[in-house]
């Protein structure tokens, strides 16, 4: 018999999760690392802590290039300051970095209310290039699980102007040369289908879980022409949507990479390279993240 999820489930994810990040912030303090760091810069006037986002500016061998991460959490929690140790690692290497944020789902908000913040949140950094101090020529964009989700499609969305209209956005042309993802939610549409209840579907995706498709990087594939790097492990519960993505990027011929790592230690599961970042496989994942986008950017 197979097991699904409810809401008091997920509740209980949300609170171990939120413990597991104070933890983290204690033993890995967020800031005050590098010296051209601009925090909590508010995207939305409604003085909403989440509507805020992070600019950190490569110190030394500057690269010219711009990493935006968006951050996971299931849709239903995490901020931008959880993945500053995660995102100082390409700062470290000459990449300048843009942390956003958006306002997780409490159940009665929708993932497009999501989308809607991270699309507010970049069109904001592509009209204060200039005052945030970020270059203009190239950027990149990363993600972890939910994460990976919403840089998938936020990418497709910069690449495809009709599909972005489709839903209501537009945004500048930018040179995007990768789109980098980690433990990734793919094919969306159907993450739930099997695994959670109705209550479940509702607390992590809102009250129209049933209508995805245009939120659904898979649906869309077509718009995602850029080079892609996606990364997993043995131990990631989401590996097979990697696989999947893995398996249309072949068919459409992108430029792509997969990093599968096989391991069984204790801190390589899922998204390890963003959450323990010192650890040496997760190293290895970032290093050739980094590799990566040095190699697209053509």
């Amino acid at each position: 018999m197979s097991f699904k999820v409810g809401k008091f489930v997920m509740n209980i994810l949300k609170r171990n999760s939120y413990k597991g990040c104070m933890q983290r912030r204690k033993e890995f303090a967020p800031y005050g690392h590098f010296k051209n760091e601009k925090i909590n810069i508010p995207y939305k006037d409604d003085n909403n802590p989440q509507h805020t986002f992070d600019v950190i500016l490569a110190d030394s061998n500057r690269k010219n290039i711009c990493l935006i991460d968006i951050h996971g959490g299931a849709y239903i929690f995490g901020e931008h300051q959880d993945n500053y140790w995660f995102g100082s690692k390409f700062v470290e290497k000459g990449y300048d970095l843009v942390i956003v944020d958006y306002e997780p789902n409490d159940g009665t908000i929708d993932t497009k209310d999501l989308v809607n913040d991270i699309a507010d949140n970049l069109n904001y950094v592509f009209s204060h290039l200039e005052e945030l101090g970020l270059q203009k020529d190239s950027f990149a964009i990363t993600g972890d699980s939910a994460g990976g989700h919403f840089a998938l499609l936020m990418s497709e969305l910069l690449l495809d102007k009709e599909y972005a209209k489709s839903l209501g956005y537009e945004f500048p042309k930018v040179k995007l040369i990768a789109c980098l993802v980690n433990c990734p939610v793919y094919d969306f549409a159907h993450i739930a289908d099997g695994n959670l209840t109705k209550s479940g579907k509702k607390r992590m995706l809102g009250p129209n879980y049933d209508k995805l498709d245009d939120l659904c990087p898979k649906i869309h594939i077509k718009s995602l022409t850029c080079p892609i790097f996606v990364s997993t492990c043995t131990q990631d519960f989401l590996r097979a949507q990697s696989f999947l993505l893995e398996k249309d990027m072949k068919e459409q011929g992108n430029v792509f990479q997969l990093m599968d790592i096989e391991s069984k230690e204790k801190h390589v599961g899922h998204v390890h390279n963003v959450l323990h970042p010192e650890h040496h496989l997760a190293i290895k994942v970032n290093d050739a993240m980094m590799k990566f986008i040095d190699d697209n950017n053509k």
